[in-house]
């Protein structure tokens, strides 16, 4: 007799809620800067809207002229993501029923980074655009700037990612939120500013809490550095680690939680959860968001 027809179902629903009620408690560090999409169909488009500018007029009884304004459209390809836990039949019964199951933290955990990554994956991607998406755009050529903190991430440098955001009319109109993604060695290199860590600059007792979470107006999301796959990743001895806007990745999710769980047959008395997701996620302006180029130690 399969597993499926042994375990209770009120035991499978339970399990399937009791992920939802974590997924609210653990949730993807960089979940509240970026835009949440339905994605339907095999591909989703984020269409967007360029600026205009305001034309005076001279005189009277004018013709009107219709202004131009640049729509666009860049491409979220789906991805699909799994994670697949085995459990002995022994356990079965109280891993699903237990509320605070460590098999529903560690399979919310694994898809709340992986959210994480497509997300740091999409600021310096490729982007497909066009009503077809026939054209592809560089991060570089759609107007993401480097910041080059190989030497150091310094107070000096959060004022130039400030300065390239307000060159580029970010934030200048309404109050933005911005995010930077740092590792244990930035936030040594910041832990070591004066102007963010002296009472005679800052109100924010870095000194006695012991940690950074804002500077300059920027909250600091920390990612390890060393993980087996780092969500801020290295090349060549530099990390590739980012500031961006609020609003700068669009994340099309076309199934947040597919729960399933099964007898293996290959295996005795073992059952397997399994959980997948669909998503993908595009950069929506490159001026939204600046590369911080930093050497990994």
């Amino acid at each position: 007799m399969a597993v499926m027809d042994t375990i209770d179902q009120h035991l499978i629903t339970q399990f399937s809620d009791n992920m939802h009620v974590r997924a609210q408690q653990i949730t993807a560090r960089l979940r509240p800067y970026v835009m949440i999409r339905k994605m339907e169909g095999e591909f989703f488009a984020y269409d967007g809207l360029g600026t205009v500018e305001a034309r005076e007029i001279n005189g009277r009884f004018q013709d009107v002229e219709f202004d131009d304004i640049e729509h666009f459209r860049r491409q979220i390809r789906k991805r699909r993501f799994v994670v697949t836990l085995p459990v002995d039949r022994n356990d079965v019964e109280s891993k699903l029923k237990d509320p605070n199951s460590d098999y529903a933290d560690a399979c919310v955990r694994a898809m709340e980074r992986r959210f994480d990554r497509v997300v740091t994956e999409a600021m310096f991607a490729d982007v497909k655009t066009g009503r077809d998406f026939e054209n592809t755009i560089t991060a570089a050529n759609d107007g993401v700037l480097t910041v080059d903190a190989t030497a150091g991430l310094t107070y000096e440098k959060l004022l130039e990612i400030h300065e390239n955001f307000i060159d580029n009319e970010v934030g200048n109109d309404m109050p933005t939120k911005l995010v930077m993604g740092i590792t244990g060695g930035e936030h040594t290199d910041l832990m070591s500013e004066l102007e963010l860590t002296s009472g005679d600059y800052s109100r924010q007792y870095v000194v006695d809490s012991g940690t950074i979470q804002k500077a300059v107006g920027i909250n600091m999301v920390k990612f390890a550095g060393d993980a087996n796959v780092p969500i801020i990743p290295v090349l060549a001895g530099v990390r590739q680690g980012f500031v961006m806007a609020e609003g700068a990745i669009c994340v099309g999710v076309a199934r947040t939680w597919d729960i399933k769980i099964q007898e293996r047959t290959d295996k005795y008395d073992t059952t397997q959860i399994q959980i997948t997701g669909v998503l993908g996620a595009v950069r929506t302006e490159g001026k939204l968001i600046q590369k911080v180029t930093t050497t990994a130690a």
